[in-house]
């Protein structure tokens, strides 16, 4: 079996091509196209580290897609908002990072429905379209509203 890379695996990119949707990985400074992987063998190992998405430490249990306690109790994209936009508190002037809030809470947002296995409502930022719905392997979506901030969405 040839090894094409060692590292830590990063969330996978899907960006929209002709005909189909390309999808790859970055697995440490590598970054690894996924389609031609498509009816291969492919063997991933765990190599008994987990290690911090933002800052690299080591630790022995990740929070809130991939990071350290630290950097979960201390970083605006951990903060209970992400969860809840109804739940901001930007404008009470308590966010973690008002700069990260500025960039992408306070920015146009867009509710849509998405048809993956079922259809869902879902919201995203506006340049994350078409980006998001790849993500969610919807076949069909559909925008049905564009706001001012994700607390409106």
């Amino acid at each position: 079996m040839i090894e094409i890379g060692r590292g830590a695996v990063s969330k996978m990119s899907a960006q929209l091509g002709e005909p189909t949707v390309q999808y790859a990985f970055r697995l440490g400074d590598v970054e690894v196209p996924v389609n031609p992987l498509i009816g291969t063998h492919v063997r991933l190992e765990y190599l008994g580290a987990i290690h911090c998405s933002h800052c690299g430490r080591k630790t022995k249990t990740s929070f809130s897609q991939g990071y350290c306690y630290p950097c979960m109790t201390k970083l605006a994209q951990c903060d209970l908002c992400i969860m809840s936009p109804e739940r901001c508190h930007y404008d009470a002037g308590t966010c973690r990072d008002p700069g990260w809030g500025e960039k992408f809470c306070m920015t146009d947002h867009v509710v849509y429905l998405a048809n993956s296995s079922g259809i869902k409502v879902g919201i995203t930022r506006a340049t994350q379209l078409p980006t998001r719905w790849l993500d969610q392997g919807a076949s069909q979506a559909l925008p049905i509203m564009r706001v001012a901030t994700r607390q409106q969405s």
